[in-house]
């Protein structure tokens, strides 16, 4: 399934839901944004792997309510059991998940394939 919309797109692979948001993750977007994140979040619930890929490659800005829409699927991952990794490379958004405290709190990986392969999250089914 791909559900296209103007801050982001979410698509399946090998199991896993990968959420890929782009553009400025700010007041303005943060409800489409939140919604998405919703839907993805409860597809990686329903799923075997229980994995959700959040990919902000593409996102150029990361304002507060960014922040707050990954501490949310953080703690919404608790309580589901889904595994939730980070792809983020760029500037614009590791710096500011660094200064808030969130690098930590994620499993991050430098690109979808990684996170689809790595050991500290839930395999795919043979």
């Amino acid at each position: 399934m791909t559900i296209p919309a103007p801050c982001g797109v979410i698509t399946q692979n090998d199991g896993a839901v990968i959420l890929a948001l782009a553009g400025e993750l700010d007041l303005a977007t943060a409800p489409e944004a939140r919604a998405l994140a919703a839907l993805a979040h409860d597809e990686a619930a329903a799923g075997a792997r229980k994995l959700l890929v959040i990919d902000l490659r593409a996102i150029t800005f990361l304002a507060s309510m960014g922040l707050e829409l990954l501490a949310d699927q953080r703690s919404r991952a608790a309580r589901t059991g889904v595994a939730i990794a980070l792809v983020a490379t760029t500037r614009a958004v590791t710096r500011v998940l660094d200064i808030a405290g969130l690098t930590a709190q994620f499993v991050s990986c430098a690109d979808v394939e990684s996170a689809l392969t790595s050991s500290k999250l839930p395999p795919a089914e043979s």
